[in-house]
């Protein structure tokens, strides 16, 4: 197969899935309101998307932007359909490229890419399932009220782990966001959960410039 006949059939592919991927992720909702006749109230569904959409959609883009790079054409809409783009799919076509001594933007790595990103779907598809039916017999343990508090703070833990090698990697273009929306949650803590949105846009512009501005001052 050409080159040209393999993106064109990647990307025909990557939109079809992707579309039928969005259209199956809306039967869940429409499904639910159809099985149990629930009377859904329209404003306060556009309003929870505007919020949705407010924050998700300018982190998507940027994502994509920064993201595909690396995990090339047919990575990239493997990664956005499976999900777990930053914490999985993206270590893994970088593991992959880091393995196998190829670029990323060659084709070596566009193979290398799909080839790391699918197997890395099928193992947490796989992991999930075993957890699943493992697990459900344990979960009323998890209840326990010595655990909550543990597991109230799995997604700072998270999010710490997928910090720190950005720190050690380059601290000071890290630490910027960081110290940013560290102070934007403080100032704004009364209303956080109604201005976020707007927040993470500024966050995202300040850091931008932050960012320029250390660099321009390595450079000098």
């Amino acid at each position: 197969m050409k080159q040209n006949d393999y993106y064109s059939s990647i990307h025909r592919l990557g939109r079809w899935s992707t579309l039928i991927g969005i259209a199956l992720m809306f039967m869940v909702p429409i499904a639910t309101t159809i099985i149990y006749d629930v009377k859904l109230n329209t404003a306060a569904v556009i309003a929870a998307a505007i919020q949705l959409c407010i924050v998700f959609i300018p982190t998507q883009l940027t994502e994509v932007i920064s993201f595909s790079p690396i995990l090339g054409a047919g990575g990239t809409y493997l990664s956005f359909i499976t999900g777990n783009v930053m914490n999985m799919k993206l270590p893994a076509a970088a593991a992959g490229h880091r393995l196998m001594n190829v670029e990323p933007h060659s084709d070596e790595g566009e193979v290398v890419s799909v080839l790391a990103i699918g197997m890395s779907s099928i193992t947490t598809t796989l992991i999930i399932f075993a957890g699943m039916f493992l697990f459900t017999p344990f979960i009323h343990y998890l209840d326990n009220p010595i655990l909550k508090p543990g597991f109230n703070s799995v997604m700072p833990a998270l999010l710490g782990t997928m910090l720190l090698p950005y720190l050690r990697k380059n601290f000071p273009l890290a630490v910027t966001p960081l110290i940013i929306s560290t102070l934007s949650g403080v100032l704004f803590a009364a209303n956080y959960g109604q201005v976020q949105g707007y927040l993470l846009l500024v966050t995202m512009i300040l850091s931008v410039g932050a960012s320029i501005l250390i660099t321009n001052g390595k450079n000098k």
